[in-house]
């Protein structure tokens, strides 16, 4: 069975797509096939892979307009990178719900354009857009599972409420096989005390959802995002790359024996 994981938060600046860039590079790794969706207007898991955005002729925008489009025709392969594929995104995608606000049922569309290459792939990671609008309901709508990064802060809890009852909207109503199944924390440092009652208390909370790997602060993560490259190829002795080669791992643990 294919895993479809939506990598969300309401927010910004919580290592959202340095999740989704690097998770999707770890289990390349482990010799899975995974394709990385950016579904956020901002493109930065494009740029983050070294793809020049203006280059582009086209981007997952053009898969919502244009429904002669083969997917194929978007996708692209990372010289040297095999296993890895990207859809990328561009500018234009921040009026999706816009154009096509007259489409019915438009919450659907990503779903059905994934499902022309699930078989093709392990994994297919979404990078979502720092809220819970149209492109990231649709993500929703095409994913087996939601991975919500957390950054050790007050209010953080909060947020997860809201996504929570988000997610259970999505899995009544359209997607039944959606799974809020994980919750991780990012951008951690065991030696503030706010991170430390933040881990805690989110962990008595939802026990079972909050994964045991922790993303530490490590800078050499922001100097990968600048050079275009995951933090394997950047810098794989790294804390960062250990950190998410361990999540990798668990990620696989958990969804890869269904």
């Amino acid at each position: 069975m294919m895993n479809c994981i939506a990598i969300t938060n309401q927010k910004g600046g919580v290592a959202k797509t340095t999740t989704a860039v690097n998770l999707a590079g770890g289990l390349q790794r482990l010799g899975k096939s995974v394709l990385l969706v950016d579904s956020d207007p901002q493109a930065n898991a494009t740029s983050h892979l070294g793809i020049d955005r203006k280059r582009l002729k086209k981007t997952l925008d053009n898969l919502y307009y244009e429904s002669d489009l083969d997917i194929s025709e978007v996708l692209i392969s990372r010289n040297g990178f095999t296993g890895l594929d990207v859809l990328p995104a561009g500018e234009p995608l921040a009026y999706a719900e816009q154009k096509l606000s007259g489409v019915p049922v438009k919450e659907t569309l990503l779903s059905e354009r994934l499902a022309q290459v699930e078989e093709d792939y392990d994994y297919i990671i979404i990078d979502c857009p720092p809220n819970l609008g149209f492109l990231t309901m649709n993500a929703f709508v095409a994913a087996t599972d939601m991975l919500v990064v957390i950054k050790p802060e007050y209010f953080a809890l909060e947020g997860l409420v809201h996504i929570s009852r988000k997610a259970n909207m999505i899995k009544e109503r359209i997607n039944p096989d959606l799974n809020l199944s994980g919750y991780l924390l990012a951008n951690y440092d065991g030696r503030k005390n706010q991170h430390k009652a933040i881990r805690k208390a989110v962990t008595e909370k939802f026990p079972e959802k909050v994964f045991q790997t922790i993303i530490r602060t490590n800078a050499r993560l922001s100097n990968a995002t600048s050079q275009g490259q995951t933090i394997f190829e950047y810098d794989p002795k790294s804390h960062g790359a250990t950190d998410y080669m361990n999540l990798s791992k668990e990620v696989e643990e958990r969804y890869g024996r269904r």
